[in-house]
């Protein structure tokens, strides 16, 4: 969950919290804990979920080109060459 602050973020909040627990009191409070600490904040919460996981296996990869990959050979086999002279 990521919040926007209009004054800032709490002192004694760190940038990432692992962990943590988040209960809405109201429409634009929160209430935050980590087990060690807690903090209520007045901000606005917008909810993100990591979905690249999902979306990588729902979306096959695309094909690359073949004219791209005998460029690519080409380009290494050079490089190679200019190297080992």
């Amino acid at each position: 969950m990521h919040f926007a602050f209009s004054c800032g973020a709490p002192v004694d909040m760190p940038e990432a919290l692992e962990d943590v627990v988040v209960e809405q009191l109201g429409e634009r409070r929160y209430r935050v804990s980590n087990g060690e600490q807690e903090w209520v904040l007045e901000a606005a919460g917008h909810l993100h979920r990591e979905i690249a996981a999902a979306f990588y296996r729902a979306i096959p990869p695309r094909a690359v080109p073949w004219r791209k990959r005998v460029f690519w050979q080409v380009v290494l086999k050079l490089a190679e060459w200019r190297l080992i002279r």
